[in-house]
């Protein structure tokens, strides 16, 4: 997760990681890509390097997640990106997120403060290698939305997409090589954005060929900001799970005693073995 935008109060410092520029203006045209923004689109921009090389990363998937539909697309050889997008599909929400994801990195998130029709957006990406002991589950490296899509409209309620489930599971598909190589314990982490395991019974966990261990939900920031990273760890022992296969596996629980489900967003999830 970036650092938070220019012009937004910084709530919780601790939770910035990689920083990023982020800068907006007219319908104009630049170096990424030369497509004219329509009266009503939105255009994302982004170049994306190595962390540690300092190059250029091509191949790299932008996706942008909005409502029941989704928008994506590739980085050149010179590691930029160029995103078109309706307006009246994007625009207004509180703090969209875009992933940015390659196989042989950890994914990364191009934060924005709100978008609106009309601007350009751009943002500078740094991904970082994937290391050894780092898996990323299936489908935890883009936005994804639980809950049951009834929710009041207040500031930490506003979410980019439509409800993917109440209970939604993401295989770590080299779970078997990780167990054989020797690691014994995994630490799960992942950004959240509206979630309230303080008012709500929300679970994280686990679940393999040996058993499932469920923990409590975190929380996330109360201004609606994304939350989490390598602040909120989440810890499992490989012996409970299993040595075979394991996914992890999210819910979103009823909040004060009441049928109504808590609605959050997750994207950048990582799973560290050690």
């Amino acid at each position: 997760m970036q650092e938070r935008p220019k012009n937004v109060p910084c709530l919780v410092a601790a939770l910035l990681l990689y920083p990023l520029l982020v800068s907006c203006g007219g319908a104009s045209q630049d170096s990424a890509g030369d497509s004219p923004v329509a009266p009503q689109d939105v255009r994302l921009t982004c170049n994306v390097i190595d962390r540690h090389s300092r190059l250029p990363v091509s191949g790299a998937e932008v996706n942008y997640q909005s409502g029941a539909a989704q928008f994506v697309t590739q980085t050149g050889a010179d590691g930029d990106c160029e995103l078109v997008m309706p307006a009246a599909e994007v625009a207004g929400v509180p703090y969209p997120a875009a992933s940015v994801k390659k196989a042989e990195y950890e994914p990364q998130t191009m934060l924005f403060e709100k978008l609106q029709g009309r601007q350009n957006y751009h943002q500078n990406v740094e991904l970082e290698p994937l290391a050894a002991n780092v898996s990323i589950p299936v489908g935890g490296e883009n936005v994804m939305h639980l809950g049951d899509d009834a929710f009041d409209g207040t500031v930490n309620s506003q979410f980019q997409k439509k409800s993917d489930g109440a209970a939604l599971a993401f295989v770590i598909a080299d779970w078997a090589a990780k167990v054989k190589a020797g690691y014994t314990k995994v630490t799960v982490y992942l950004d959240a954005k509206g979630w309230q395991s303080n008012d709500c019974d929300n679970l994280i966990g686990l679940s393999g060929d040996a058993g499932t261990v469920m923990l409590a939900g975190g929380t996330s920031p109360p201004d609606g900001y994304w939350g989490g990273g390598k602040q909120l760890p989440f810890e499992f022992s490989v012996a409970e799970v299993g040595t075979k296969t394991a996914e992890v596996r999210l819910t979103s629980g009823a909040c004060k005693g009441t049928s109504d489900l808590d609605d959050f967003e997750i994207n950048r999830m990582r799973a560290y073995f050690n």
